[in-house]
């Protein structure tokens, strides 16, 4: 959020917006999340007959 009444906001409690860069999914935690989970589905999917019992183990 940037620009405008979102910045004075942060400024006025004491606080100051650090920005990620554009393309950033290494900084960016819930991309570490995403990579997490399905690297999970993975693992269990050979046990399972179908993705969706293997989302739903996860």
């Amino acid at each position: 959020h940037k620009g405008g009444r979102i910045e004075e906001l942060i400024q006025k409690a004491g606080c100051s917006l650090l920005y990620l860069p554009p393309y950033s999914p290494a900084l960016n935690r819930i991309e570490k999340c995403w990579s997490w989970l399905k690297s999970c589905i993975r693992k269990q999917i050979q046990h399972f007959d179908c993705l969706r019992d293997g989302m739903e183990f996860v």
